[in-house]
């Protein structure tokens, strides 16, 4: 095949059928992208009705903190626990094998959302094992739309999730 000065060559000279912005690997990238945006989009939306809706109405949360049951069984609640109120059930036993206390909370009639149920749990779980409870620290840029989403998680990540 001659070359573009007509001398024969072994290979044939580069064409390219995509302008370099959409090569099948940049358009395969785009849907990608895509894709995984709308997946994000549809789970924080199906989280937020969740939190809102609060359908946990009976359901109990029980979370095992490292203490035996002698230490804090019959003793005071955290704050954290006892700020919920008359709105919310609790019940202390030991955990099964002498792996430390169980605390189970439950809501009254809706009275106490889900969300708030289980943050208090984790809290008192850190405040009984640890004797403070480790929060994350404040932003460290100031607020914008690509951070928004670690800003929502750090927010609200200790009300969802398992226990």
């Amino acid at each position: 095949m001659p070359g573009p000065d007509g001398r024969q060559t072994l290979f044939r000279p580069r064409g390219f059928r995509y302008p370099p912005a959409m090569r099948p690997t940049g358009k395969v990238l785009l849907s990608a992208g895509a894709a995984a945006a709308g997946a994000v989009t549809a789970t924080s939306i199906v989280a937020a009705r969740r939190r809102r809706a609060g359908g946990d109405d009976g359901r109990w949360h029980v979370i095992t903190v490292n203490r035996q049951f002698d230490e804090i069984g019959e003793g005071p609640l955290p704050d954290l626990l006892t700020a919920l109120g008359a709105g919310a059930e609790i019940q202390r036993h030991p955990a099964p094998g002498g792996r430390g206390t169980e605390i189970a909370v439950r809501a009254r009639s809706g009275a106490v959302p889900a969300g708030a149920i289980r943050r208090a749990l984790r809290e008192a779980r850190s405040e009984l094992e640890v004797g403070y409870v480790l929060l994350p620290g404040g932003p460290t840029t100031r607020p914008t739309l690509l951070n928004k989403p670690l800003r929502e998680a750090t927010a609200h990540g200790r009300e969802g999730g398992l226990l």
